[in-house]
C-alpha cells in the first residue's frame, strides 16, 4: 500500500467514526410535548452534554479538513514544480530544441510529473470527502441544537402557568 492510500483509508476511517459517533450523540429521544417541565429539563441537561460532546467532534473534523486541504495543496505545488523544472530542462538542451516541438516538451514535461499529480488529485480527493464529512457533521450537529432550542421554547411555556399557579 501506498503512502497516499494509507492515508486516504486513515482519513476515511476517522471521519466515518466521527459520523458513527456524532449519530449516537444525534439518537436523542425528545420528551413529548405534553411532558413535565422536570423531565425537559434533565433532557436539556443531557443534550447539553451531547452537544459538547458534538462541538468536540466539528472541531476535530474541521483540522482534518485543514490538514487534507494542506497536503493537497502542496502535492500540487510539487506536482506543479516537477512539471516546471522537467520543461525548463528540456529546453535548455540546445541539440534536442532543433528536433522537438514545444508540444513534444510539454508531452515530456507532463509525464514526468504523472505520478506527482496523481497523488495531488488522490490528496484532493481526500480532501472532498473530508469536507462532505465535515458538512454531514455540521447538519447533525444544527440538528441536536435545533433540538435544544425547542425544548427552551417548551419549558419557557412553562414558566407563566407555573407562576399562575403559585398566586
Amino acid at each position: 500500500m501506498t503512502d497516499a492510500a494509507a492515508v486516504e483509508l486513515a482519513a476515511e476511517d476517522a471521519m466515518e467514526r466521527m459520523l458513527a459517533s456524532m449519530a449516537v450523540l444525534r439518537a436523542f429521544d425528545v420528551p413529548p410535548h405534553d411532558a413535565l417541565p422536570d423531565r425537559v429539563h434533565a433532557a436539556l441537561i443531557e443534550l447539553r452534554g451531547r452537544l459538547d460532546a458534538a462541538e468536540t467532534l466539528l472541531q476535530l473534523a474541521a483540522r482534518e479538513r485543514r490538514q487534507a486541504r494542506r497536503l493537497a495543496r502542496r502535492l500540487a505545488e510539487d506536482a506543479d514544480d516537477i512539471y516546471d523544472a522537467e520543461l525548463g530542462r528540456r529546453s535548455e538542451r540546445a541539440v534536442t530544441r532543433q528536433f522537438e516541438s514545444i508540444q513534444d516538451r510539454t508531452v515530456g514535461a507532463r509525464l514526468k510529473a504523472l505520478e506527482a499529480r496523481r497523488k495531488a488529485r488522490r490528496a484532493a480527493a481526500v480532501a472532498d470527502l473530508v469536507e462532505e464529512a465535515e458538512d454531514a457533521l455540521k447538519s447533525m450537529f444544527f440538528g441536536l441544537r435545533d433540538i435544544r432550542k425547542e425544548l427552551l421554547t417548551t419549558l419557557d411555556s412553562f414558566l407563566p402557568w407555573l407562576s399562575s399557579l403559585e398566586s
